[in-house]
């Protein structure tokens, strides 16, 4: 009786890992674009989102079939997909969503760290159905005496993409159509000495815009569209034809726009590391400024005492001016 109680369960086991693994959605993982200072970044991301994804119960497009989709529609950016893109994609490599995204920072040094962003797009639509981040440094695991501090580079990239994909999910966004503003994120000017701030504010920006039950952000590869066929040079100003144009075109209702004026150019933390920016929002529809703010964060206000806490990375403090000014946002007074 119990040799025959064994077999049903391995055979129930077997056939439920079957019709798991047969029930997989396929995910279009396309390679994240680099912002660090590591050229070798993506070799340990992307191999832990592909395991994390399969974990989560979804399959990813095999290297070959993405590869050579893309260079076949010539996209040279992979962190992030027009419409149109997204739905060729759909069509060729039979998905639904594809996930892009940043890295941000790593470092592999004695307090490794780790920064991520990613977006998951609908292949139909391309609309965003998920966003997050993940920013990590060593130090964050530490206790009193510096204990289970994480050394090694491999172990907090398995944390930081655990964070980044804990809440994951391939529905839809669950805000309601009729009670969100749709908005246009254009890429930050940088006045900052880190070549890459701009972008990195326009991804943080898309990210925690998402989150946000207000707004319903749209995909940057649409907006990146139109920055280029309007010649969209100086990215921190807007004339009336250009504001007009991205309304009609991408169906918003504001334009987010603002410039980085401080961001670090190393990865290394310390009280005196700062972030500002600078946002306005534009109302799309009557060309008018709806608010407008200026936020500046450092490296020193998560020090709890005797210089044990929480290690504010650039990354962080990046991300709270963002969270900052996305909560000031609420303030503007809509037609």
């Amino acid at each position: 009786m119990k040799i025959i109680f064994l077999v049903f369960t391995i055979l129930l086991v077997v056939v439920s890992a079957c019709a798991v693994t047969a029930h997989a959605q396929p995910v279009a993982l396309l390679p994240f674009e680099n912002f660090s200072n590591n050229k070798d970044a993506l070799a340990y991301v992307m191999p832990a989102l592909t395991a994390k994804l399969k974990e989560k119960g979804f399959e990813t497009i095999d290297d070959e079939s993405l590869f050579r989709f893309l260079c076949k529609e010539r996209i040279r950016s992979t962190a992030y997909i027009s419409k149109e893109q997204a739905q060729k994609a759909g069509e060729a490599l039979g998905t639904k969503a594809i996930l892009a995204g940043a890295v941000i920072s790593f470092s592999s040094e004695e307090n490794p760290q780790i920064g991520l962003l990613a977006r998951l797009i609908d292949s139909s639509t391309g609309f965003i159905l998920w966003a997050d981040h993940a920013f990590f440094a060593g130090d964050d695991f530490a206790g009193i005496l510096g204990l289970g501090s994480i050394k090694s580079i491999d172990g907090l990239t398995y944390k930081a993409v655990d964070r980044l994909l804990a809440s994951f999910h391939a529905g839809p966004s669950p805000k309601e159509a009729e009670s969100v503003y749709r908005i246009a994120v254009i890429p930050f000017q940088n006045k900052s000495k880190y070549r890459n701030a701009g972008m990195i504010a326009t991804y943080m920006f898309l990210t925690e815009l998402f989150r946000n039950q207000m707004y319903e952000p749209i995909e940057y590869g649409d907006v990146r569209k139109l920055v280029v066929e309007y010649r969209i040079i100086n990215k921190g100003e807007l004339d009336f034809y250009t504001i007009e144009a991205l309304s009609r075109n991408l169906g918003v209702s504001g334009i987010l726009l603002g410039t980085v004026e401080q961001y670090p150019d190393v990865v290394e933390s310390s009280l005196q590391t700062t972030v500002a920016m600078t946002v306005r929002l534009l109302d799309a529809r009557n060309n008018k400024i709806l608010w407008y703010n200026t936020r500046q964060s450092n490296g020193g206000k998560a020090i709890i005492a005797f210089d044990w806490g929480e290690t504010r990375t650039v990354d962080k403090i990046a991300y709270s001016v963002v969270s900052e000014l996305s909560k000031k946002m609420k303030t503007a007074k809509w037609r």
